[in-house]
């Protein structure tokens, strides 16, 4: 029985690593007007004439 259990805390702990980076990975994205994640904007966005 001792054997098992160093395996069944690495399989728990790993297990809880995947959920938290899951979690992260699928976390919604908020950028304000302008900003995302392929386009970088700096200044004024209209034209001046």
């Amino acid at each position: 029985m001792t054997a098992a259990r160093p395996s069944l805390t690495a399989l728990l702990s790993a297990f809880a690593l995947i959920l938290t980076s899951c979690n992260v990975a699928l976390a919604q994205k908020a950028y304000d007007t302008g900003a995302s994640d392929t386009e970088i904007r700096i200044g004024n966005t209209v034209p001046y004439s």
